[in-house]
């Protein structure tokens, strides 16, 4: 890249991070292409970006930024990652190709506005989905309702019985 083509990518990246969630960076070595490809795919499908990103040019993006942080002092090959849905599901992805790949590991995050360790970053990727917490939620909100309902249709379904023999007992007096 030219000097102009780095700055336009410089203040290109900068301007998709101010509405970022969340910032992940991850060693990048040992990954072969095809593993790479499935990993990008992967991530498309949580509606998160991927980069690899020299270190130089993403410090020069991250500066004055909630990110610059987590970005300061990175070394050797360097994986951006982030999103401005939901975090929880990049996370998930990253930290089961980490899993997968003992030379790709977190370096680095943001989340909101807190900097990331990599036990956080476990956390954050072993947290229920959006998904997951809406479905409970709404579970939680249901449950007393579906047993209210239960109730009035048992007494309902039990008020013939009741009234049967209601009419059984004054009959045998």
């Amino acid at each position: 890249m030219f000097k102009k083509e780095k700055i336009e990518f410089v203040n290109q990246l900068k301007q998709d991070l101010e509405d970022a969630v969340c910032l992940y960076l991850f060693e990048f070595s040992g990954v072969t292409v095809n593993e790479d490809n499935a990993l990008r795919m992967k991530i498309k499908e949580t509606g998160a970006t991927y980069r690899v990103i020299k270190n130089r040019l993403l410090k020069k993006a991250t500066e004055g930024t909630r990110f610059e942080e987590a970005t300061k002092n990175l070394v050797r090959n360097t994986v951006v990652a982030y999103t401005k849905e939901d975090p929880v599901s990049l996370a998930k992805v990253l930290s089961e190709f980490a899993k997968e790949k003992e030379t790709f590991f977190f370096k680095g995050g943001v989340l909101e506005e807190t900097v990331l360790t990599p036990e956080m970053f476990e956390e954050v990727a072993t947290l229920p989905s959006k998904e997951e917490l809406v479905a409970k939620l709404m579970y939680l909100l249901n449950y007393p309702l579906q047993g209210l309902v239960t109730a009035l249709q048992g007494i309902y379904r039990n008020l013939p019985v009741v009234l049967n023999q209601i009419a059984k007992q004054k009959e045998e007096n």
